[in-house]
């Protein structure tokens, strides 16, 4: 099946997109953006054609939509691919903004896929095998730590003109429910209650807060304390689980998961893959392309999604109550 895209928004996102669109081998690309320097940038550097503007772009003309704006426009584009019944894949958000127009036309034959990057990442893949298999046994609790300074997010530009640097578009708003997806996963459930803080602590010229700090409770009865930074300056994502016959830990610029066993004493480690990122990123590619992969996959084999805009809902729920939690002191349930 001959598909024909059109990606709005050529900012960092928008750009991986089209680099993923290329790996899986499709040609047939339009990309759009508000900047003029942006669609210059991706006519040379990708080949791809570019419209100025949005009143120039004719639903006959392509047959779905990725929508890699920054967040508080995603949800205008969300009702245009719906109104025009196109497939349409969306970045992560930082509010509902068109999840009620998704809803009232679930029934629409089309594929509506929110991102979740991180389920295809293979050290997370990696891990919820280990799991699965019953390596450290039953899951009781875990930590996880998220960190990095904002503006070596996009050393390129001044953070402090980009979306993660407002208030109601922050990082860490961005990134908790993020990283929520693939940690619920792992969990095989969802977040029940939470309790925290969020503030901002250092001097980055920004209105947006610059840590979230979690407690959650699991409907399976898991427990786990979440920290979500933009302000280390080392960059971390470091998980550790506990078991009641082990203990699973992954630091992911080691490189390695490391799983102890109770039974034996010994800790195993497992070289997870480095991946290639491209010049100037800290995340690889590959876990980007097979998203786009599993979108395609979605609309020409009639393959299930592995997430969903009620998913991705509830993760955006956990978020706000966490935001409920540290203006009122008291433990949120959802």
């Amino acid at each position: 099946m001959k598909l024909r895209f059109l990606i709005v928004g050529l900012g960092s996102m928008g750009k991986r997109r089209i680099r993923n669109l290329l790996a899986l081998g499709e040609r047939n690309i339009v990309g759009f953006d508000i900047r003029p320097d942006r669609n210059k940038e991706a006519k040379e550097q990708y080949g791809v054609k570019v419209i100025n503007t949005f009143k120039d772009i004719s639903p006959e003309d392509f047959d779905v939509m990725i929508i890699s704006t920054a967040p508080l426009a995603h949800g205008d584009y969300i009702r245009f691919a719906l109104k025009h019944k196109k497939h349409f894949f969306v970045e992560h958000p930082v509010g509902d903004d068109g999840y009620e127009d998704i809803f009232k036309n679930k029934d629409m034959d089309i594929i509506k896929a929110p991102s979740c990057t991180f389920r295809f990442y293979a050290p997370i893949v990696a891990i919820k095998k280990i799991l699965a298999d019953g390596a450290i046994g039953k899951i009781l609790a875990f930590q996880y730590h998220m960190g990095q300074y904002l503006p070596d997010w996009h050393p390129w530009e001044d953070y402090r003109e980009v979306y993660f640097s407002k208030k109601e578009t922050g990082a860490c708003r961005e990134m908790l429910p993020f990283e929520l997806i693939w940690l619920n996963w792992l969990m095989d459930s969802s977040v029940q209650s939470i309790t925290g803080l969020t503030a901002k602590v250092s001097d980055l010229d920004m209105a947006a807060d610059d840590i979230f700090l979690a407690d959650v409770k699991y409907k399976n009865g898991i427990f786990g304390s979440l920290m979500v930074d933009v302000i280390s300056r080392k960059p971390f994502r470091t998980l550790r689980i506990l078991g009641s016959d082990g203990v699973l830990d992954w630091e992911r610029f080691d490189h390695s998961i490391k799983i102890h066993k109770s039974q034996t004493g010994q800790t195993e480690i497992i070289a997870t893959p480095k991946g290639h990122p491209e010049t100037g990123y800290v995340n690889e590619e590959e876990m980007y392309n097979d998203e786009i992969k599993a979108f395609l996959a979605a609309i020409k084999e009639k393959i299930p999604y592995p997430h969903t805009f009620a998913d991705n809902l509830q993760l955006l729920k956990t978020m706000f109550a966490l935001e409920k939690s540290s203006h009122s002191g008291k433990c949120i349930s959802l």
